[in-house]
């Protein structure tokens, strides 16, 4: 009777409790990796939304501290082929403006550093309810068109708004618009500073507002002009 005592297995309680308390320590331990996986791409997401916030400021500070105007154009024309053109537009505010910041990236590329830039607002195109901010660049001045030609890409995505504020060092305020191809706006001059204020969602849906400012190394409007003996 007591060798049969020893030689008996578990009972079907004993294998159900058993069962019981490996599942809850998976659940525990599956648990426990689902958290870490979660955090590690909310982790990685966040920073992604973050690099590319940084890049956005970070170029658009460059190229508006390299804008230039230049009065080696036809006079009185209509279309400059240089201008700094800042417009109030909703949520989103338009700049368009000539720079020495276009970078050639061929070898023996005809191509100068000067070059028309411009920061405009468009729909994404997989949800209309994303607002994109996009950055088109024409490496030709005096196009037809102004900052409707050339490529234009998705500088930074998913923003709720984006203004631009231009600090005029004679009046000593600062300006929602600035307009050079205009004789009762700014002509022949740009914007001592300029400030860039964007605002987004974060990846929890708060928003966030970001500044930075920059400014403009050449002010006054560049005039060459050949000397005869």
């Amino acid at each position: 009777m007591t060798q049969r005592s020893r030689d008996r297995g578990f009972t079907l309680l004993e294998v159900l409790l058993s069962v019981a308390i490996v599942a809850s320590i998976m659940t525990l331990v599956w648990g426990s990796f689902a958290l870490t996986a979660r955090s590690k791409q909310y982790g990685e997401q966040l920073g992604d939304r973050y690099h590319q916030l940084r890049l956005a400021m970070n170029r658009m500070a460059r190229e508006i501290s390299m804008a230039y105007l230049s009065k080696n154009d036809q006079i009185g024309t209509n279309n400059p082929r240089t201008m700094f053109v800042g417009q109030r537009n909703g949520s989103v505010d338009d700049l368009m403006f000539s720079a020495f910041a276009h970078m050639a990236l061929k070898a023996d590329a005809k191509e100068c550093d000067q070059s028309l830039i411009r920061y405009y607002a468009a729909p994404d195109p997989v949800d209309r309810g994303k607002t994109n901010l996009m950055r088109r660049e024409t490496r030709r001045l005096g196009v037809e068109r102004p900052g409707e030609e050339g490529p234009a890409y998705v500088m930074l995505e998913d923003i709720k708004e984006l203004h631009f504020e231009y600090y005029d060092d004679i009046g000593e305020e600062w300006e929602e618009e600035w307009d050079t191809r205009s004789a009762s706006k700014q002509p022949d001059k740009l914007p001592d500073q300029v400030r860039i204020v964007v605002t987004l969602n974060d990846e929890r849906g708060e928003e966030v507002t970001v500044r930075t400012a920059t400014r403009t190394h050449v002010r006054d409007p560049l005039w060459f002009t050949s000397s005869s003996e």
